[in-house]
Parts: structure tokens; C-alpha cells; sequence
């Protein structure tokens, strides 16, 4: 992520716990694929100036995300923290101490439906010729990486996190991250393969018509169907 990316994710925070409200947060962005491994983060005095707090309350936040073997600190040449590189596998890791179960996957497509739906139909309201270009062009990445599920999961994450840009609420942005972060932790654990992300409903090619046609009402209809297909694969191996 550059310069410009840790700008538009990161705000002061005004809590008690800043620590761990900021880990939280960078623990999300890692999970939203927003922030992916290898990617470098900027020096701790600049992510407490981002975030608004005393450098040792940054330092302790990093603390927690590299005792979770979610980031490294290098030395020597390009020396520096960045997020692990296999940071899908130790979130496998973590994500199976704390198993998902039926009523998780159901109140989490619940939630999808509300957020992601009503993000959709914003979308199909407010979209710009120019979003709608960039949207076609991540249903044809997401299209193409079917057989990478890391690459798969990152793509799709963002054409999801593109559609709640296009909404124009910085609210539904927010909780589109939170859900992102949420389904690759659920993903982690249960990949699924080739045939699942290539089915139809799991396709994103309805959900975008819609938005392209500025059909509000099928653009909200199709997420659902969407969001319905993705439980239903993980539904059977759960309990």
C-alpha cells in the first residue's frame, strides 16, 4: 500500500486502549487484503502521527500484530516491518483456535446482505463511468484467478471494497472492511477450489450488469443471491 493508501485507511483514534484499537485496526486491514504480505509499513513515528498517539503506544500496538506472527521486523538491507509473507496461512493458524460456526457464517451473511446490498444498490445509483470501468476490470481479474485462491481472495476483497467506493458512504466503506476481513479469516480456514469460485453465483457478473445498468433493485437482489451461495459452501463443514 502507498503513501496515499495509509492516508485514506488510517484516522487518529479517540479511545481509551489506543494500543489495541489500533492493532485492531491494522489487524483488519491485513484481513481486508487491503494491506497484503510483504507489504512494508511506515516507520512507527509516522503510523503515531497517522493515528495520533505517543510513539510507544504505536510501538505496543505493533507488538501485539508481531506476537500474532502477523508482521516481521528486518534489519540490515531494507530494513523495516512488513506484514509476513505467508500472512493468509498464519491467519489459518489463528482463525482455527477460534473455529466459525453456523450461527457465526448466518449472522455474518446477515450482515453482508445488509452492508453489501444496500452498497450495491448505492452503487447502481451513483456509480461514475470511470468507477464502472474500474469495476468491469476487477471482475476480469477476479474472473482470471480462479485457480489462485491468494490471488482469488485479494481480488475479490477488493472488487467488493470498490463496490462500497462507488456507494459514496464512508460508513458502509468501513463496515465493507470489517466484512472483508471477516470472510478471508472464514476462507483461511475453508478455502473451497476451482469449481466453487466458478460457479455462477459465485461469479460477480449479475451483481455488476446491475450496477452498469443503475438497476438499484437487482443490483441488491443479486448480492443476496451472492452472499446466500457463499454460506452455502461453508455451511456443510461447519457446526
Amino acid at each position: 500500500m502507498d503513501d496515499k493508501g495509509w492516508a485514506q485507511h488510517i484516522a487518529p483514534v479517540r479511545s481509551a486502549g489506543a494500543a489495541e484499537a489500533i492493532a485492531r485496526r491494522l489487524n483488519e486491514l491485513i484481513g481486508a487484503r487491503i494491506l497484503v504480505g510483504g507489504d512494508r509499513f511506515p516507520p512507527e513515528k509516522a503510523l503515531a502521527e497517522m493515528f495520533g498517539v505517543a510513539v510507544m503506544t504505536m510501538r505496543h500496538a505493533m507488538a501485539v500484530l508481531r506476537e500474532d506472527g502477523l508482521i516481521e521486523t528486518r534489519r540490515g538491507h531494507r530494513a523495516g516491518t512488513y506484514v509476513v509473507p505467508e500472512v493468509l496461512a498464519r491467519i489459518r493458524e489463528l482463525t482455527a483456535l477460534h473455529p466459525y460456526t453456523q450461527a457465526d457464517i448466518e449472522e455474518l451473511t446477515a450482515w453482508r446482505i445488509a452492508v453489501s446490498g444496500e452498497a450495491s444498490a448505492r452503487a447502481a445509483r451513483r456509480a461514475s463511468e470511470a468507477g464502472l470501468a474500474r469495476l468491469r476490470e476487477l471482475e476480469a481479474a477476479t474472473d482470471e484467478a480462479v485457480a489462485d485462491a491468494e490471488a482469488y481472495r485479494t481480488l475479490d476483497a477488493g472488487l467488493h471494497l470498490h463496490i462500497a467506493e462507488l456507494s459514496g458512504s464512508r460508513r458502509l466503506m468501513e463496515a465493507e472492511q470489517g466484512i472483508q476481513d471477516e470472510l478471508t479469516r472464514l476462507l483461511a480456514e475453508h478455502p473451497g477450489g476451482v469449481e466453487a469460485r466458478s460457479t455462477p453465483d459465485q461469479q460477480h457478473r449479475g451483481l455488476v450488469a446491475a450496477i452498469e445498468h443503475s438497476d438499484a433493485a437487482q443490483a441488491r437482489e443479486q448480492f443476496t443471491i451472492h452472499a446466500e451461495a457463499t454460506a452455502d459452501l461453508f455451511l456443510p463443514f461447519v457446526q
